[in-house]
């Protein structure tokens, strides 16, 4: 059991350096595609969470093994979980719905 946990703490320990470079990849591209697109910040942000939810379903199919269509619907559910809590979050806080 302790080679599992190592294994698991040295994968959550690659998952966050991944993230942070990911976090700085897309930090400096940001203008790029505000300008390619033209997007403000709000709808780039917006751009980047919704392929961050694509390439995070997209592993997790991948790692288990599932079809197109599950990944998909994976992803669908997915996003539909973060934008819901995002809402919710912006009610509670007293922010705009």
């Amino acid at each position: 059991m302790e080679e599992r946990e190592e294994k698991a703490e040295k994968a959550n320990q690659a998952a966050s350096a991944l993230g942070s470079a990911m976090q700085k990849t897309l930090a400096d591209l940001r203008p790029t595609f505000a300008a390619a697109y033209g997007l403000d910040e709000q709808l780039v942000t917006l751009a980047i969470a919704k392929a961050s939810v694509g390439v995070a379903a997209d592993a997790a199919s991948q790692a288990m093994g599932m079809a197109t269509d599950e990944c998909d619907e994976l992803e669908e559910r997915m996003f539909d979980v973060i934008f819901d809590a995002i809402t919710e979050l912006q009610v509670t806080e007293g922010g705009e719905k």
